[in-house]
C-alpha cells in the first residue's frame, strides 16, 4: 500500500513557490503532485521548486510528473527545480537522464537561491530618478 502523499507550500514569493513533497511518488500519488504543481503554476507561481527530502520512494510515474511539470513550466516561461532528493531518487534521476533536464540542488535553500538569481532576485533594485528631469538624456 502506498504511503499517503502530503504537499505543502513552504514559500511563495512573486512567481516563485517551494512545494514540499512528503511520501511516496508512484502510480497512485504522482497525479496529485502533478495537479498541485500545475495549480500553483497556473496561479502565477511559474517557477516551482520541489523539496523532495522526505520522499522515500519514486518510480517512473513520479519522474513522469516531474517531466510534465517541466514541460508546463517551459510553455509558460517558468521553471522547475528539484531540491534535496534522497540518494535513491538522485540515483534514479541520474540513471534515467531526468537530472540533466531538470536542475537539481542539494537543499531547498540552495535551490531557492539559484532560482532567485536566475530571476534577477540577487541583484539590487535599480534606483529610479524622480523630478522634472527624470528620464531625460544626460549630456
Amino acid at each position: 500500500m502506498t504511503e499517503p502523499l502530503s504537499l505543502s507550500v513552504h514559500h511563495a514569493d512573486g512567481p516563485l513557490a517551494l512545494l514540499r513533497v512528503e511520501g511516496e511518488l508512484d502510480l497512485e500519488t504522482a497525479p496529485t503532485l502533478r495537479s498541485r504543481g500545475l495549480e500553483l503554476m497556473d496561479a502565477g507561481r511559474r517557477h516551482l521548486v520541489l523539496d523532495l527530502a522526505p520522499v522515500p520512494f519514486c518510480d517512473s510515474s513520479g519522474l513522469n510528473a516531474f517531466i510534465n511539470l517541466l514541460r508546463h513550466a517551459g510553455e509558460h516561461d517558468g521553471s522547475l527545480t528539484l531540491a534535496a532528493p534522497p540518494h535513491s531518487l538522485s540515483r534514479l534521476l541520474e540513471l534515467t537522464g531526468v537530472g540533466r533536464l531538470i536542475p537539481v540542488h542539494a537543499s531547498a535553500d540552495e535551490a531557492l537561491a539559484a532560482v532567485r538569481a536566475g530571476l534577477g532576485g540577487s541583484a539590487p533594485e535599480p534606483q529610479r530618478e524622480s523630478g522634472p528631469d527624470a528620464g531625460r538624456p544626460r549630456d
